[in-house]
């Protein structure tokens, strides 16, 4: 009786601190809490790659996003994200460059942090364009968090709807 007993003594056993990875090798052993230095480590290790991303998209696309932006007068794009999902559309996607045209929607995905995680929709659209010796992107999204799902009338149930709008830099020419 006291295994069970101290089974359940454990199970249900309130322990509100951090618990640490003992090891790798032992499966059996569950992180349930991050620290708050792993949590700031982990943001900052996320936003450090997010900003290099940027920078290599900068480097290979620059050249390409100035042709394409003063050939066509600017590049229109939409967006769905959420539900751990971000898809970024070009209207004027074409065959021969869609290379780049990948590449461009990863690189606004990373420019504008449109958010993938989470339990939420979000709808954007955008244009780059070219003003004052610099490429830029006016956009405006709308935001709704999924709150629950109706099960009688099989929907999801979303909160207000939060707008954003603006415009941003992405690089001087």
């Amino acid at each position: 009786m006291s295994f069970i007993s101290k089974f359940f003594g454990n199970l249900f056993k309130k322990d509100n601190s951090p618990k640490k990875l003992e090891s790798i090798s032992n499966p059996t052993v569950i992180k349930l809490q991050l620290t708050p230095a792993e949590v700031n480590n982990y943001r900052d290790r996320w936003e450090k790659e997010r900003l290099e991303r940027i920078v290599a998209a900068e480097g290979k696309l620059k050249d390409w996003i100035i042709v394409s932006v003063r050939t066509r007068g600017s590049l229109a794009f939409s967006w769905e994200s959420g539900n751990d999902e971000a898809f970024v559309t070009f209207k004027d996607y074409d065959e021969a460059s869609k290379e780049n045209f990948q590449e461009l929607e990863d690189y606004v995905i990373d420019k504008l942090n449109i958010p993938d995680a989470g339990e939420f929709q979000m709808n954007g659209q955008g244009t780059i364009y070219i003003a004052d010796g610099l490429v830029k992107t006016s956009y405006s999204s709308i935001m709704k968090e999924l709150l629950d799902y109706d099960e009688e009338t099989q929907t999801e149930v979303y909160s207000e709807e939060e707008q954003d709008s603006g415009d941003k830099v992405l690089f001087g020419i």
